[in-house]
């Protein structure tokens, strides 16, 4: 079990620490798009707004300027996606690179999603590449793996999660020492584990419908062009694609779930 320690049906028994307002540390390692900034707010803020009802404290580094600084006296960090890609080898990437790919259980837990996790599992010794299945982008749905089913991250959700999530590259390979938690047919890897420090998200826990959606509308064109590249016999085919993207984009708490879990069984955790 990732966890790995005695279970119970869905894991291990646990208890929460009852920190008053635990300070979170929010590593952004990119901008979202102006105009989706504009509209939506930016990557940190959608955090901040899916987890306000929490009672936690956030500090924000924006990582390719300020750098990483010190973890003293966070409870728990945050890795954000971004628009760059982890072939790119940028040097503002290597610190967090080494931080991530740490196999130790000391300092705070670590939540990394969609780039973060990608750039996670480089780190960790895995493959992370440009999908061939193309973009997964939308409303989706992951299916729990059973070690997914037993984590924490994952407490009282069903097996089948249906979650946000914008990509074109993935994670291609974990190594053995680290647990595969979710999948779908698009990313075998939609979440992992190592340890009790590190939970990875391919998918996005803090982003809603209404955002998907916007970025659906900017991205058309990529996507569209994509789809052509995925099979897609014409540029009607290829529309057609894209407009059921965003028919089935939807609402779901299933994201806040996770980021609710992760706080309190990995921020204010205790084991009983």
């Amino acid at each position: 079990m990732p966890w790995g320690c005695g279970t119970g049906p869905r894991g291990p028994n646990l208890a929460v620490v009852n920190i008053a307002a635990p300070r979170i540390l929010i590593l952004r390692t990119g901008h979202t798009d102006p105009t989706i900034r504009a509209r939506h707010g930016d990557d940190d803020e959608w955090f901040t707004a899916a987890m306000e009802d929490l009672g936690c404290r956030f500090t924000l580094r924006h990582v390719p300027l300020d750098g990483m600084g010190s973890l003293a006296g966070f409870d728990g960090v945050l890795v954000t996606g971004t628009a760059a890609a982890v072939r790119d080898r940028a040097g503002w990437m290597r610190p967090l690179t080494a931080f991530l790919g740490e196999r130790t259980e000391g300092g705070p837990p670590v939540l990394a999603v969609c780039f973060g996790a990608q750039l996670a599992a480089d780190a960790l010794g895995g493959t992370v590449e440009r999908n061939p299945r193309g973009w997964e982008i939308g409303t989706v749905e992951v299916k729990l793996t059973a070690d997914g089913l037993e984590d924490p991250i994952f407490h009282g959700l069903p097996e089948r999660l249906s979650v946000q999530a914008t990509h074109e590259d993935h994670v291609a390979e974990l190594p053995a020492d680290v647990i595969r938690l979710a999948g779908n047919s698009t990313a075998a890897v939609q979440a992992f584990a190592w340890g009790r420090r590190l939970r990875a998200l391919q998918f996005h826990p803090e982003v809603d419908a209404a955002t998907i959606s916007s970025l659906v509308r900017l991205r058309r064109a990529v996507l569209e062009a994509d789809a052509r590249r995925q099979g897609a016999l014409d540029a009607v085919t290829a529309r057609a694609a894209v407009s059921a993207i965003l028919t089935g984009i939807r609402a779901s708490g299933h994201g806040r779930a996770i980021l609710a879990n992760w706080v309190n069984f990995f921020v204010r955790r205790t084991q009983a």
